[in-house]
């Protein structure tokens, strides 16, 4: 009759059960549930106990180990048939894979983060180390041509303008300690933990080695030297006449560092490198300070050489020191560990570029402060040195950044991969063999 649905009955062809069986087994699970449909005579079929149990093993148990344990089941299970246990570990398998798959969105999630944070380290420590090298060196050297012309009459410039470079280089100091102290202050928080932990520069090492606040106040000190000494030289009295002119930039100076000094010891930050730098930093040029403050306010005929003996003696000990190591560890690279040579060419370098300079540097004010050499056998060699110095700087900054060590994302040890590593030394070379996993 028109407009009553006609149900069709499939009725499988009269072949003996065993080859329904035998083309039933090569049908997955999916397809045998469809075929169960067929007909009247096909879920008898489809039900049989030995193809449900062939699909568990096939697709669940693969080992022997868990296809006795399958079997052991059923058997204390008769009354669960194998296809309700398929329907199971089917669910379970779809649960895990998509705790899997949120796991490994959430995985991508994380390392893109990770990601993100890696690019703003590098940036940030690109700006805090790299770029407040180069910029001191362009201060430096833009303040020494500017003084020499002013010193060879060709400009008249004044102090002022003399000193801004070094005075620019000093706002962008500010403006960097302000994002170190930031982060620092934020640094309880998940997000800003990373940052603070894989920070570098000499304003992370301030804070570490003084307090926030005191290595604030020491830098501000510290940035007022410069400002107070151009007006100084430029005449402009902050002080009633009687006082010395110059007591207020050797007073800022002394001030920072007699805080710092103090801060450390009230911290006990009394670490090789602190008392090394108080020894060979501190002392000598507070004590050259002193010395050239009381010629120019007190005592005017004071020799030179008395002032400059602190600062040339220390520097004559670090050449002496630092050659010692070099020779010391080009023995020992000599006698087969590289290490050692690699340090001995890094002492070489740091006595060749930054020791020996300072000391021809100092004997050179020396000599004209006596009259025994010009501006120009100063200045010469100073730019040539700092025009050095601004080439590695800025190759430096150029170089790519390497990666901040992070926590791996996968905590899993895998201990049947065995590490690929070099050896960092010849010394690693006389330990035993490792044996076992790591």
């Amino acid at each position: 009759m028109p407009g009553t649905a006609v149900q069709v009955h499939w009725r499988l062809p009269p072949v003996p059960d065993e080859c329904w069986l035998r083309i039933f087994a090569y049908l997955e699970a999916t397809e045998l549930s469809a075929a169960a449909e067929l007909c009247a005579v096909a879920p008898t079929l489809a039900r049989q106990t030995k193809l449900w149990l062939d699909l568990l093993c096939g697709d669940f148990c693969t080992s022997f180990t868990q296809r006795a344990l399958l079997r052991a089941w059923l058997t204390l299970h008769p009354f669960l048939h194998p296809r309700e246990l398929y329907v199971f570990k089917r669910r379970e398998h779809l649960l895990s894979l998509d705790m899997a798959r949120a796991d490994l969105r959430q995985r991508g999630e994380q390392a893109r983060e990770q990601e993100r944070k890696q690019r703003r380290l590098r940036l940030l420590n690109c700006i805090l180390v790299r770029a407040t090298n180069l910029l001191l060196c362009i201060s430096l050297l833009a303040t020494s041509i500017l003084l020499w012309l002013r010193l060879d009459r060709v400009v008249p410039w004044g102090f002022y303008t003399i000193f801004a470079p070094l005075l620019a280089f000093e706002v962008f100091m500010l403006i960097t300690c302000s994002i170190a102290m930031t982060i620092y202050c934020l640094r309880s928080s998940s997000g800003w933990t990373f940052y603070w932990n894989r920070l570098r520069g000499g304003i992370r090492w301030l804070i570490l080695y003084t307090s926030p606040w005191e290595g604030a106040i020491i830098l501000l000190l510290s940035c007022s030297v410069l400002p107070l000494l151009a007006c100084a030289l430029e005449g402009d009295a902050l002080l009633p006449r009687p006082s010395p002119r110059f007591v207020l930039p050797f007073g800022m100076f002394w001030l920072a560092s007699l805080s710092f000094f103090v801060s450390m010891a009230r911290r006990g930050s009394f670490s090789a490198s602190c008392v090394g730098t108080f020894a060979l930093l501190g002392l000598p040029a507070v004590s050259l300070s002193v010395l050239l403050f009381l010629r120019l306010a007190a005592f005017p005929q004071m020799p030179a050489y008395v002032i400059f003996a602190p600062s040339i003696g220390v520097t004559c000990l670090l050449l002496i020191f630092v050659g010692f190591l070099v020779v010391a560890s080009c023995w020992l690279g000599w006698r087969g560990n590289r290490d050692w040579t690699e340090y001995a060419a890094i002492m070489l370098l740091t006595m060749l570029s930054l020791l020996l300079p300072l000391l021809l540097f100092q004997l050179a004010i020396l000599a004209h402060l006596n009259g025994r050499l010009s501006a120009n056998g100063i200045f010469l060699p100073w730019l040539l040195w700092l025009l050095g110095l601004l080439a590695w700087a800025a190759w430096h900054a150029c170089t790519p950044l390497a990666l901040a060590p992070t926590v791996p994302i996968d905590h899993l040890t895998r201990p049947w991969r065995q590490p690929e590593r070099e050896p960092q030394s010849d010394t690693e070379l006389l330990l035993p063999p490792m044996t076992g996993f790591v």
